[in-house]
């Protein structure tokens, strides 16, 4: 008697879960790796760790303006500084549902599977849009 109830995962659900499983370990070990940096005094910090208590308590706008820091972006052009080096970790892990939609869309183009590509595609189209900054909401 054949088994109707056994669930076997689609190949892309399997590539997915890897690539989720892989990128998280890797994400991890960039954060931790940068918050020892940054601990451990191997990477001078932007703010330094004596004067952070002062700006606690401050509004976004005032820390920004006090301490110099940058928005958006630009805190690639800081990897170099000890308080802004575990963020590599946060862009890996944050990176990680557009890594496997990249890969899905492939996968799927490859297959022909026209509905899913398109769906990917819009998927695709709104993480990009989100992630350059175009639209800004301001609260």
């Amino acid at each position: 008697m054949e088994n109707t109830s056994a669930f076997e995962n689609a190949s892309e659900q399997q590539l997915y879960a890897k690539i989720v499983y892989h990128m998280n370990h890797l994400g991890l070990f960039a954060l931790v790796a940068g918050f020892a940096l940054y601990l451990t005094g191997m990477l001078t910090p932007h703010v330094p760790l004596e004067d952070l208590p002062q700006y606690w308590s401050l509004p976004l706008e005032q820390y920004i303006e006090k301490t110099g820091a940058l928005t958006g972006w630009q805190w690639i052009s800081e990897l170099g500084y000890g308080d802004v080096a575990p963020l590599i970790g946060v862009a890996v892990l944050a990176s990680i549902p557009l890594v496997c939609y990249l890969v899905l869309f492939f996968q799927f183009l490859q297959r022909g599977a026209k509905p899913l590509v398109v769906i990917t595609v819009i998927e695709l189209f709104f993480m990009l849009l989100s992630a350059s900054n175009l639209i800004q909401i301001s609260h």
